[in-house]
């Protein structure tokens, strides 16, 4: 259910939210309509998509290059794979499978890519762009309301649906070479028909250095902005129980494994190089939180060793073999467009960061691997002021205060 299904409930309660940035009732939801940015661009000026046409992978090949941009979704019958180059110039595809309507939405002003199920009490919504921005992001229409909604949130701010929100369904942000392998039958998304120049990125290329989608300019105005992070970098966000989440895709990929905690909850962001994509699970197991290392390409838990597929969560080799972790699924923003909205995430990388000394499957003072096996333990870790000691696979863990 994801990002939103927390916010409808409280809203519709007219309950406080646990994240006080966001609106905390329909009446200070509805006073985004106040503060909406006007542009050129007008509605219908930027068309949508409704059910279009679709290439095998082998035809799509003739015109992609390997590291094109391109979007993963997983609908009802399968992945589908939609080229950043088409989404630039209509920014919504609506689709309709078994009679159920989705909402493919992409905004290219703040990096924003997110997929819901677009199904409401037997009603299905088809989506257009309204024109208007918020905090850089695109405002959406419904044809059948007329309600306005936030790309980045899938939530109703104006009209009829005014509260109602969408549950985002898992979307991935990758590249032609890694998606066409992982889903060599997937069906990719036409070139739509008419005269835009699909070949040219209006807004830069996620390909070059210095266009607009790296550099340190905004075109349109925000109501906060925050320095732990460049302005544009690249965030998987998602909600957690209470929480809301925003983790550097780019640090991720980088280290392979982060073990971190969110409140109370253990939770691992893992590379997963067949799709190069991050990926977060629920790395409590059984009873305790499990810790995991990246080496050479494979992910193991500290505790048993045993290797674990990071595509899927599931245990391949070893004691935990057929064990499996949950995962969550987000949407992709750049930090300005989620922090503007969002300033109480959470970050990774940040506070709730398992410590890396804690992340050795030989502990301090164990040389011998067998030492460990026959129960040899790791040295006690001291709680910061403001954390809590919490059991873990490799000893006790601090975890910051929720």
């Amino acid at each position: 259910m994801g990002l939103l299904t927390a916010l409808v409930c409280l809203l519709w309660s007219l309950e406080p939210a646990p994240v006080a940035a966001r609106p905390q009732n329909l009446q200070q939801l509805a006073e985004i309509t106040k503060k909406l940015t006007e542009t050129s661009v007008g509605y219908g000026a930027i068309p949508s998509l409704y059910r279009p046409r679709y290439d095998r992978v082998q035809d799509a090949s003739l015109s992609m290059n390997q590291d094109d941009v391109i979007f993963v979704v997983m609908l009802p019958d399968g992945p589908r794979l939609y080229p950043q180059r088409y989404m630039a110039w209509h920014q919504v595809v609506n689709e309709l499978i078994n009679d159920m309507a989705y909402a493919i939405t992409y905004c290219p002003v703040t990096g924003t890519l997110a997929a819901y199920n677009a199904s409401m009490n037997g009603l299905n919504l088809i989506f257009d762009l309204e024109g208007r921005l918020y905090d850089g992001n695109s405002v959406l229409i419904d044809r059948n309301s007329g309600s306005l909604w936030l790309q980045e949130t899938g939530m109703a701010f104006d009209g009829p649906l005014l509260g109602r929100g969408m549950p985002v369904i898992p979307v991935f942000w990758t590249t032609w070479s890694a998606a066409r392998q992982a889903y060599p039958d997937a069906p990719v998304l036409s070139q739509p028909r008419g005269n835009r120049p699909y070949g040219r990125d209006p807004y830069g290329s996620y390909r070059k250095k210095g266009t607009y989608y790296d550099n340190d300019i905004l075109v349109y105005p925000v109501q906060r902005l925050d320095r732990r992070f460049h302005r544009k970098t690249s965030m998987l966000c998602l909600e957690y129980g209470e929480f809301l989440l925003a983790i550097d895709v780019a640090y991720v990929k980088k280290k392979g494994a982060v073990n971190f905690f969110l409140g109370s909850s253990a939770l691992l962001a893992v590379h997963d190089p067949r799709l190069d994509v991050v990926r977060v699970y629920d790395r409590q197991i059984w009873a305790e939180p499990f810790l995991f290392v990246s080496q050479h390409g494979r992910l193991m838990d500290i505790t048993t060793r045993s290797v674990w597929d990071p595509a899927t969560g599931k245990a391949l080799e070893g004691n935990m073999q057929g064990a499996s972790m949950k995962q969550s699924f987000g949407v992709y923003s750049m930090w300005f467009a989620w922090y503007s909205l969002n300033p109480e995430t959470f970050v990774i990388p940040g506070p709730g960061e398992v410590p890396a000394e804690l992340l050795s499957l030989n502990p301090p003072g164990v040389d011998d691997p067998a030492k460990q096996e026959k129960g040899a333990t790791s040295p006690p870790v001291s709680a910061a002021p403001g954390q809590t000691v919490v059991p873990g696979a490799a000893g006790s863990v601090p975890v910051p205060g929720s």
